[in-house]
């Protein structure tokens, strides 16, 4: 059993290396605080904290796996928000466990992923439920119903300010990464927002939402409301 640990803060590290010693005696563990030496390279569980320093704002797991390093990765990090998570869970990690977990949670939860599970606490998951279900990305969702928008152009749902603020963005052809600078907001969350107008509006992309929003005058309705951030 061979184990990476990455993690640039030594007291976490050092518990972490406890925690991956608990679950398993006798593996051979290999501990780091930087992700610059790397090589690739093949393990049973790679154990990783999210934000690492001379990332360039990237984050750990993809730089790990341009490294070549492979194997189950547990995330374990300070930043405990939904909006996290799911980006935790898009870059392929199979667990996201906050740094508060006990230890012997923690162990049971490493241990988990070795064998092939998967871990988010239930407390994360209900908060990303209450999110909205984005298991694609808002870009790939082709198969949204029709009918959202009623005959006289009113919504079944209507669009909250800052679906607006964002739609308003995606008619004028910006990225996520503009948008979410534009309105302080982390990419992934405007995928979230995205996503929720594709089905607010019935469309099956981003030029079918605009379409849809054109021949409704929501538009209009999103430009009479700026830009300013307003609460996500």
């Amino acid at each position: 059993m061979k184990i990476l640990v990455a993690d640039d803060h030594p007291l976490f590290r050092d518990a972490l290396e406890l925690s991956v010693r608990q679950a398993w005696p006798d593996a051979e563990v290999v501990c780091v605080g930087s992700l610059d030496t790397l090589t690739p390279e093949r393990f049973d569980l790679i154990v990783l904290d999210w934000r690492m320093p001379g990332l360039d704002g990237g984050n750990s797991l993809t730089h790990v796996r341009r490294a070549g390093v492979e194997g189950p990765v547990a995330v374990v990090t300070g930043d405990e928000d939904p909006e996290t998570a799911l980006e935790v869970l898009r870059c392929g990690a199979q667990a996201f466990l906050p740094k508060t977990t006990p230890r012997r949670t923690l162990a049971q939860a490493l241990r988990l992923v070795a064998e092939g599970g998967s871990c988010v606490p239930r407390e994360v998951v209900l908060e990303l439920l209450a999110l909205g279900d984005v298991p694609v990305d808002p870009d790939e969702a082709e198969d949204a119903p029709d009918g959202a928008i009623d005959g006289d152009g009113t919504l079944s749902a209507p669009l909250t300010e800052r679906e607006g603020q964002v739609l308003r963005m995606l008619a004028t052809g910006s990225t996520n990464k503009e948008i979410g600078r534009q309105l302080s907001l982390q990419e992934v969350t405007v995928k979230l927002h995205t996503r929720r107008i594709l089905r607010k509006l019935g469309a099956r992309n981003r030029t079918d939402a605009v379409r849809r929003a054109q021949e409704a005058g929501l538009l209009t309705h999103a430009l009479s409301h700026g830009l300013s951030p307003a609460s996500s």
